[in-house]
């Protein structure tokens, strides 16, 4: 019989010496647990680590975490081999703890198995901060939150991010347009790049450099670069948006259905604008017009930034209609 998974407590974490994180999940909850993986490393330097993920997320995983552990990925569907090679690997270290931070999937779960202790990641549902429940699954201390302080000055390259996966949290093509002309109109000087999915991009051109998402190593690699060289980027609650803030970047946040405080990290870059109306609710109504977003753009962009994200407790879920009526 197999070895079942199991609750870890804070001294075994402490006790451990060598620790695995498998990370197979969407770009924003991989993001999301690189950032809370690393403050568990910077916890316990004196820690082996070991994180296995995809082609796609290699790049950022070294570029958040890499001095501090040995990275590995592979793609299942396409190299059968170099999984048998890391699975190899993982058996002659004999590791002591396995963990799978928001990455439920089998290939994340098989990976971890190999360590002598693990525990399956279970999301920790509630209304809860998504950085904050990795934190708890990975016994972690939550710090008070510090909003960020930043200005307008000496933005030369700005990166805007206008797609989510989920439709309700992306902004339409007027919308883009109508975002860009604020843009160019807020920092005229300023070089505009838009990243885009390759169905979105067609007829984009006039509006900004376009960068298309693809699903490899390479390509991550490249968005990576086009980050790091952004003064500003302007992102919709997605991916990007969190790695942004990961790297420090001056970030503002469009939020629709979702909110800055169930969605931020404590200690965040990103200045979040969202309808003053749907405070304190996030919103999981059935939604293909997010004119929450629509609202956003009318008049100037930053008059809807929110300044006190509140906290966890006081957010309310509205699971069967539009608050905006």
């Amino acid at each position: 019989m197999g070895k079942m998974a199991a609750e870890i407590g804070l001294q075994e974490i402490i006790q451990a010496r060598k620790v695995l994180f498998a990370l197979f999940s969407r770009y924003g909850d991989v993001i999301i647990s690189l950032g809370v993986i690393k403050e568990f490393m910077e916890r316990y330097p004196d820690k082996q680590y070991f994180l296995v993920t995809s082609p796609q997320m290699h790049p950022y995983a070294e570029r958040l975490v890499g001095h501090q552990a040995k990275i590995m990925s592979f793609n299942k569907r396409r190299n059968f081999i170099k999984l048998l090679k890391i699975v190899s690997f993982l058996k002659k270290e004999k590791i002591d703890l396995g963990f799978n931070p928001w990455s439920g999937g089998d290939d994340a779960r098989f990976i971890i198995t190999y360590a002598g202790k693990f525990n399956f990641y279970e999301g920790f549902i509630g209304i809860s901060n998504l950085y904050d429940r990795i934190r708890d699954y990975l016994r972690l201390p939550k710090g008070d939150r510090l909003q960020p302080a930043w200005n307008l000055d000496n933005i030369k390259r700005i990166l805007i991010c206008p797609r989510s996966t989920a439709l309700n949290k992306s902004l339409g093509d007027a919308d883009l347009r109508t975002l860009v002309q604020w843009v160019r109109q807020k920092l005229p000087a300023a070089g505009i790049t838009i990243a885009l999915h390759q169905e979105e991009a067609k007829g984009k051109g006039g509006l900004g450099e376009i960068f298309v998402f693809r699903k490899s190593r390479a390509a991550s690699a490249q968005f990576l670069r086009l980050m790091e060289n952004a003064d500003l980027v302007i992102s919709v609650d997605a991916g990007p948006l969190h790695l942004a803030d990961k790297l420090g970047i001056r970030t503002i946040g469009i939020f629709g259905p979702t909110t800055p405080q169930g969605v931020l990290d404590r200690v965040t870059q990103v200045v979040p604008l969202r309808d003053p109306s749907l405070a304190p609710f996030f919103c999981s109504a059935p939604c293909h017009d997010p004119r929450c977003l629509r609202r956003l753009l009318e008049g100037d962009l930053l008059e809807h930034q929110v300044k006190n994200y509140g906290e966890e407790d006081e957010v309310q879920w509205e699971m069967e209609r539009c608050r905006l009526g």
